[in-house]
């Protein structure tokens, strides 16, 4: 490591609280797979941590949920933790730890968008779970998610955490069936590719971007929700 990924790594532990034992381990979880030279190359980077970290989180986030929504069903439980482990909330909670900017990747990379795009964000925070995890043990990354996940926790509406659930419920109870979605057109470059995507309820209609065709359906679903809610007050 030379001294200035040294002075980052320390920047990005204060924000973290936590301290490696093993620098090496954040160094590959903060790594982009664009430093590998071409297909065959193996070079460290965050592609095995992420998975791990997916799996870390969610179990985490998972048993939070549980204690402290001790009277929800299942149904409830998974509402709530698939909005705390969505991308949108990854990318909250790392935006709060300034995380993109301790991303080590290409100079290509960067000048194509790579350090606003949120897959990189998202894979790097779950690959930065799995890095404490494997230096520290399940205890430390506890901690962290607990406090960096804390704001995220309490006081939400489920219709905008889960509008795909919310919608079909709704179109349901009116007799519209299942909301039909389709993917409309889709732009961008392959690695940062955007998505539009329409979504019908009986007569109703709306559309949505975003960066994957899940995202842009909840946003779609999210609209017609708000429109479809406003018109019957």
């Amino acid at each position: 490591m030379d001294r200035f990924y040294k002075e980052d790594i320390t920047k990005l532990e204060q924000l973290i609280n936590y301290r490696f034992k093993n620098p090496e381990l954040i160094c590959e979880a903060l790594s982009h797979p664009s430093l590998k030279q071409h297909e065959s190359d193996w070079r460290k980077n965050y592609e095995r941590f992420e998975i791990l970290g997916d799996a870390i989180l969610g179990f985490l986030i998972t048993e939070m949920v549980f204690n402290i929504y001790n009277k929800s069903d299942e149904g409830g439980i998974a509402k709530i933790k698939s909005y705390l482990v969505s991308k949108e909330t990854i990318c909250c909670v790392a935006e709060k730890i300034n995380l993109a900017n301790f991303i080590i990747m290409t100079k290509g990379e960067e000048e194509s968008g790579g350090r606003v795009n949120p897959n990189n964000i998202e894979n790097t925070m779950e690959a930065v779970i799995a890095a404490v995890y494997l230096d520290g043990g399940m205890e430390n990354i506890k901690a962290i998610v607990t406090k960096l996940w804390s704001e995220f926790l309490y006081d939400f509406d489920l219709n905008k955490v889960d509008p795909k659930t919310s919608l079909q419920e709704w179109s349901q109870s009116q007799k519209y069936g299942m909301p039909y979605y389709e993917t409309i057109s889709k732009s961008g470059l392959a690695h940062m590719p955007q998505f539009t995507v329409r979504v019908s309820a009986g007569a109703y209609k709306e559309i949505g971007n975003g960066t994957s065709i899940k995202s842009a359906e909840k946003e779609a679903a999210k609209k017609l929700l708000n429109k479809v809610l406003n018109s019957e007050n």
